[in-house]
């Protein structure tokens, strides 16, 4: 998987907290979802327009899945990433940590 992708994803998602719209979605919804294995179909619904995963394959999304789950298990996201209430500031946090394992 190549960093632009997760780069892309990222903007994405930040673009829509920006927006104020999904302050709803929580830390505790998209870790159920990341645990379920739901979070894209989950985030995709949510974000409807806003959120544009079309460079991401079935693969891909499984891997990221994958990484996903592995950091919910081993990290505090409060302490390591400073997120205490957004979920979608959880994923850019994933998102960014993704980004500097590649690095």
């Amino acid at each position: 998987m190549h960093i632009t992708n997760l780069t892309f994803l990222a903007f994405s998602i930040n673009g829509a907290i920006d927006t104020g719209q999904y302050d709803h979605i929580t830390i505790e919804s998209v870790g159920q979802h990341i645990e379920a294995g739901t979070v894209f179909s989950y985030i995709q619904g949510e974000l409807k327009e806003d959120l544009d995963l079309s460079m991401f394959d079935a693969a891909t999304r499984d891997q990221l899945l994958e990484e996903w789950q592995g950091l919910m298990n081993a990290v505090d996201a409060r302490r390591k990433f400073g997120v205490r209430r957004s979920g979608l500031c959880l994923l850019v946090a994933y998102l960014i940590e993704g980004i500097q394992r590649r690095i």
